[in-house]
């Protein structure tokens, strides 16, 4: 029994001591990947500390060496924020002539804007030469981290600077060695200093090993740390934001584009359109390119600070007047569709400077493709105009912060280049295509001017003064319409001419009729001096002149001069004695119609016409010689078909006035100097009943007058033509002379017209009843016409100038 309770016993206490060291085993290897983790977590930690540029460890300076301390930090505190504000200056650069040179004189052929002293660098830019034909897009952004880009960092250059201005700062530690103590550096190369841009701080670090002493005490200060508040990374990524939505969609260039296309236009004091059409005889137009680029820039310094960033802190939304739809849409389109910067004032700028700037000119001067054509009565012309915009023009965008710095503010400045190529946003990495350009004949050209030096002198007709800007060209007969030059301020214009025969040479200015003068060219050989054409004119002291007359504008009222009816009717008798019947009728006593009432007309009527069968047989119509106003519902069409000018010598341009007259209005109408011919119209909307008429037609059988009648029914007219006149002869054209025209401020014409309303619709006669109107009188307006063109009425309708 002893012996089982030994034996247990005894293995009981073997088995103990192997579970210890079983044990210990165990709890080292806890404890060592214990330590382990401990190790790599702290490691960890201490990583994500430096990251988040948590104040790094640093041995502790005596208290006697504290100020030295204090003060080597505010030195790299003040070094740190003067690199700061250096760097947001500058693009992001502390030593911008490091990435290229800058230029004032041509900004877009450098890699920046020059501020002098500050140099700005590019983000978005060209680095071809403007006049080639391609365009390559660059980036002059610098990284934001050391590890990114260990030289010319954000981080690397505020590094870099401090390392070189630090010394300069600290002077020697004058201030402390004149209290006694002696500070030994190590050598300058030993300096390390980095920086850490964090979310809303800049944190320094300088390795600066010193040896201070003083008295006894002594010490080693090694590293020195500050941390500036500031929100680099938020500036920085705003910036991006800004230079990323440039490149991928070319708001600037898209902003330019729109500039042109809504302050583009057929006029002189506009930019020449991109795309447009006119159909003049002659455009005067033509723009100088150096005008052109001046107000290009003006439109760049006036409309770029408009650009908007949505989500900035200082964005504003402009609305306009509901209706003008044009300047709200070119507004809208410059807001930026961006956010994450509410706290930040984000502003665009162009400061005038030099833009490349070049369109598809002519010696500098911008013009519209010209085609004129003169082929006898047919002549007209088309011009098509067709500006080719390149321009290339630096951005100055800016980032403030007004509560940077305790309220100092901090500003991040950096440049955008905008490139417009042929009318659209440049397209980076692709050949740019040539401006098309117009194919003149071979007709006009130099070598192909071969007669004498012909001179003309252009004059206005009424003035006689010499008309300058006068376009003259030159038809060669079924070839081309060729452009020989402008008069000078001299009315004057001297040039050779294509030598051929049937020539024309064609006068042109907006303001004038075009004349065309036939001359044969081939003939002009031989001369020494310059071969003066035209025909003498009086008033002017050169023996040969052109005149060309002056469109003007005069106000034109429309007067009739009425005619009056009068009827004469018949009376009738009927007698019937077995087989004889006798049918007599004779004239009733005429009735006139004046104002309504009846009147007494003496003389010989203008126009007479009989109604066969009817009682109211015989119609007169009497000229009244005085002029009265078109009533409410009288409407006179007068149409000018100009035949000829006062000179044999030139041709004239067809030129045709209407004028469409109502009631007592006065009607502009453009009008030449010239012979015309002259019809008129005269409506009239007043509403007329034609009565029921009984028609009967005579005959005579043996001893027995017989009758055949039928009922003309009641016609009701909305209107009828109440005159016409017609001046279709050389013996009645009108003509109008430049002293008639442009002495006179007002032109009366008078149209002849008759009045049925003032003729009642039927009439008494003896007792029964006779019709004032006849259908008949629907059809006098045409012997109106030919009424009109006798001499004496002639004479009657002639109009006047006042």
């Amino acid at each position: 029994m002893n012996v089982k309770r030994g034996y247990g016993s005894s293995g009981t206490y073997r088995f103990s001591k192997r579970g210890q060291v079983t044990i210990f085993i165990i709890v080292g290897i806890v404890i060592v990947f214990t330590f382990a983790a401990i190790l790599y977590f702290t490691k960890s930690t201490v990583t994500q500390a430096v990251s988040d540029q948590t104040e790094p460890l640093l041995a502790e300076v005596p208290q006697a060496f504290q100020p030295i301390k204090i003060y080597t930090e505010n030195c790299l505190e003040h070094v740190g924020k003067v690199g700061l504000l250096l760097l947001g200056q500058q693009g992001g650069y502390i030593y911008p002539d490091l990435v290229g040179k800058y230029s004032s004189a041509e900004p877009t052929n450098s890699e920046g804007i020059n501020l002098e002293p500050l140099h700005i660098p590019y983000w978005h830019y060209n680095t071809d030469p403007n006049e080639g034909n391609s365009v390559t897009f660059a980036s002059l952004q610098p990284k934001l981290s050391a590890r990114d880009d260990p030289a010319l960092s954000l981080e690397a250059q505020l590094g870099r600077y401090v390392k070189e201005q630090i010394n300069q700062c600290l002077n020697g530690y004058q201030p402390f060695v004149q209290q006694g103590f002696t500070i030994s550096p190590e050598s300058i190369s030993s300096q390390e200093a980095t920086v850490t841009i964090g979310e809303n701080t800049v944190a320094f670090l300088l390795r600066m090993p010193l040896q201070v002493q003083k008295g006894d005490a002594e010490a080693s200060l090694e590293q020195f740390y500050v941390k500036i508040p500031l929100p680099l990374k938020h500036y920085y990524e705003v910036a991006a934001k800004i230079t990323e939505a440039q490149r991928n969609y070319n708001y600037l260039e898209r902003q330019g584009m729109e500039l042109i296309s809504v302050y583009s236009r057929k006029d002189r004091q506009s930019l020449p359109p991109t795309s447009d059409v006119g159909y003049e005889l002659f455009s005067p137009l033509s723009w100088d390119e150096v005008s052109v680029e001046q107000r290009f820039t003006q439109l760049l310094v006036s409309h770029v600070p408009l650009l908007r960033y949505l989500g900035s802190e200082n964005f504003y939304y402009s609305t306009f007047a509901e209706g003008n739809r044009v300047a709200q849409k070119v507004v809208d389109n410059m807001v930026l569709p961006l956010t994450g910067a509410e706290d930040i004032a984000v502003d665009f700028d162009y400061f005038n400077w030099k833009p490349y700037f070049n369109v598809n000119s002519d010696a500098g001067i911008i013009k519209p493709d010209h085609l004129f054509v003169n082929f006898g009565p047919l002549s007209f012309g088309t011009q098509q105009y067709e500006t080719h915009y390149d321009a290339s023009y630096p951005i100055l965008v800016t980032l403030n912060d007004d509560t940077a710095f305790n309220g100092e503010g901090y500003r991040f400045v950096f440049a955008l280049e905008s490139n417009i190529r042929n009318n659209a946003p440049a397209v980076g990495g692709t050949k740019i295509e040539p401006y098309p350009r117009s194919i003149s004949s071979l007709a006009c050209a130099e070598e192909q001017r071969t007669s004498d030096i012909i001179k003309t002198i252009i004059v206005d007709s009424f003035t006689k003064e010499p008309l300058e800007t006068v376009k003259i060209g030159f038809t060669v007969p079924d070839q081309a319409e060729c452009e020989v030059g402008v008069t000078d301020k001299d009315g004057e214009l001297a040039s050779a001419y294509p030598a051929v025969y049937g020539g024309v040479i064609n006068l042109i200015h907006p303001d004038y009729l075009t004349n065309f003068y036939p001359i044969d060219t081939y003939k002009v050989q031989g001369s020494k001096e310059p071969v003066l054409v035209g025909y003498a004119a009086a008033g002017v002291k050169a023996p040969k002149v052109i005149e060309m007359d002056r469109i003007k504008t005069i106000p034109i009222t429309v007067q009739k001069k009425e005619f009056k009816k009068c009827v004469t009717p018949l009376t009738c008798d009927h007698l019937d004695v077995l087989v004889y019947k006798d049918i007599s009728c004779e004239k009733a006593v005429r009735q006139c119609f004046l104002n309504g009432g009846n009147t007494l007309f003496s003389g010989k009527p203008a126009l007479e016409f009989e109604v066969d069968g009817s009682l109211s047989r015989v119609h007169q119509y009497y000229f009244i010689d005085s002029a009265k106003d078109l009533s409410d519902q009288e409407e006179a069409v007068i149409t000018l078909e100009r035949m000829n000018g006062f000179h044999q010598e030139v041709q004239s341009q067809d030129f045709t006035a209407v004028v469409n007259a109502k009631g007592k209005e006065s009607v502009p109408v453009q009008l030449v100097p010239g012979v015309y011919k002259v019809s008129a119209l005269v409506m009239n909307k007043q509403e007329i009943i034609i009565p029921k008429d009984k028609r009967c037609f005579q005959y005579t059988i043996v001893t027995r007058d017989q009758q055949d009648c039928f009922d003309m029914a009641e016609q009701k007219v909305d209107g009828y033509l109440a005159g016409s006149m017609q001046w279709e002869t050389s013996e009645t054209y009108l003509t109008i002379t430049p002293e008639q025209l442009y002495s006179s401020r007002e032109l009366t014409f008078y149209v002849p017209a008759q009045n049925l309303g003032s003729v009642p619709s039927t009439i008494k006669v003896n007792d029964e009843t006779v019709p004032g109107r006849v259908v008949e009188d629907l059809q006098v307006s045409s012997k109106i016409a030919e009424w009109s063109k006798l001499p004496a009425a002639r004479a009657s309708l002639e109009p006047e100038f006042s």
